[in-house]
């Protein structure tokens, strides 16, 4: 960090908004960098030409942003995140839950998604990667079908973490996790389909993608999220069923 930022005097009435795209230029144009503690709410005030309550918003809101880190104590203040891929997993959740993304466009973007992530894994995954997926699997079949829905879903977020680590690409990771975290919060809310033998579609998967042949990995993958897919709406449209009979 530089001894001084070139943080200016700001003059609009969103004043915080502003003082947040400045402290993100700095981010973005190397002057600041992740473990650098930014001055203090009073020396920021004064540069900005606006009260602390103002700096202190422009806190919280960096803070939500997975930008900063407010430590609190003598040694505390506000500090630079390496980088956190929470909020867009949260964003991502907030749109499926409040209506602004439809459960179809999720699972075809998932589908596209899980298409590039697995021909990344079956060039670049490792045999250690690959039995680490299988000690999930394993885990899940042992689990067997009274698994806790709450373990259940930490067991399939792990999978696909698993399968995205193995495309030795750290971007796909986030996006992976953005897009997995949301599908927990589902199941979790309706259980999980017991009709349906998920280790053994996992197996099969891993069998595939240890022979590298992308084809019938990306199908059997294909295949699971279809079957998913039409779980999910149709339990979804028994639970609107059966809260229409309740209102009525």
């Amino acid at each position: 960090m530089s001894d001084k930022q070139a943080f200016k005097p700001v003059r609009t009435k969103r004043a915080f908004e502003e003082i947040c795209t400045q402290i993100r230029h700095e981010i973005q144009s190397g002057s600041l960098s992740a473990g650098d503690k930014l001055p203090s709410e009073r020396e920021l005030a004064e540069q900005f030409e606006v009260s602390r309550s103002t700096v202190r918003e422009a806190f919280r809101t960096l803070e939500m942003s997975g930008v900063l880190s407010l430590q609190k104590g003598m040694y505390g203040g506000a500090v630079v995140m390496q980088g956190d891929p929470q909020p867009i997993t949260q964003t991502m959740q907030d749109l499926l839950s409040l209506g602004g993304l439809s459960l179809e466009d999720y699972t075809e973007a998932r589908v596209c998604l899980q298409r590039e992530i697995i021909r990344l894994a079956c060039e670049r995954g490792t045999e250690e990667d690959f039995d680490a997926i299988k000690a999930n699997i394993a885990s899940l079949r042992a689990a067997g079908p009274r698994v806790s829905g709450d373990e259940r879903t930490r067991m399939t977020q792990e999978f696909y973490d698993l399968l995205a680590k193995a495309t030795k690409n750290r971007a796909m990771s986030v996006i992976m996790s953005a897009f997995t975290v949301p599908l927990g919060y589902y199941l979790k809310q309706i259980g999980p389909d017991r009709s349906w033998d998920v280790a053994a579609s996992r197996e099969k998967f891993l069998k595939h993608l240890r022979k590298r042949d992308v084809p019938a990995a990306v199908a059997e993958m294909t295949d699971h999220m279809q079957r998913l897919h039409a779980y999910l709406l149709s339990r979804m449209s028994e639970a609107a069923h059966a809260s229409d009979k309740t209102g009525a």
